[in-house]
């Protein structure tokens, strides 16, 4: 492949990253680098940085990989929107990018079409480095911008209340009620006494 980097990283260091971090070569991690570099490479410089992120596949690990923005320091927030697309923002100003893949032009780049519509069969697949070649070639042409600013910040930086749910006996942030979800017959999980 050719020398290319992203986000500062050389493309042959970000795939091995890109593997012990994901699991393994990920053309949506891929593709994902490449849109986070061109979002930043719009925005002005901010110690503040944030990122949206408006899909749960791929694109989270991308930006934990690449930024400071993680889910558990919460300057990344997750959309469960199924977008291929992610917006870099100053989270004092609301001042942002958003960059999403371009469908109407996929129909130029047939392997990236294949993988992004999963319109083949999945063991029909492509294999990474036939797609990774294609998303080299094809990425100044699929990825796209425009500048945004956010309607509200989407974390809220006060501090949470929590308590002791008197059900469990853990503890949990206040505003869920007198008890915790789990205690509140939401839990996602039952005991199992064997």
């Amino acid at each position: 492949m050719q020398h290319v980097e992203i986000c500062g990283i050389g493309l042959d260091d970000y795939l091995i990253r890109m593997e012990e971090f994901h699991g393994y070569r990920s053309p949506g991690m891929l593709l994902g680098g490449f849109m986070i570099d061109h979002g930043l490479a719009q925005l002005d410089p901010t110690p503040y940085l944030n990122l949206v992120v408006e899909t749960v596949v791929c694109l989270p690990d991308a930006v934990q990989l690449l930024t400071p923005c993680t889910f558990g320091n919460g300057f990344m927030q997750v959309l469960d929107w199924g977008k291929f697309a992610i917006t870099a923002y100053d989270r004092e100003s609301l001042a942002g990018i958003r960059v999403w893949l371009d469908q109407d032009k996929l129909s130029g780049y047939p392997s990236i079409r294949s993988w992004f519509e999963r319109t083949g069969r999945p063991r029909e697949k492509p294999p990474f480095e036939e797609l990774a070649q294609e998303i080299l070639s094809a990425r100044p042409e699929l990825i796209h911008h425009q500048p945004v600013r956010l309607l509200r910040s989407l974390k809220d930086a006060s501090p949470v209340p929590t308590g002791r749910c008197p059900g469990c006996g853990e503890s949990y942030p206040l505003h869920f009620g007198k008890f915790c979800p789990a205690c509140s017959n939401q839990a996602y999980y039952r005991p199992d006494t064997g």
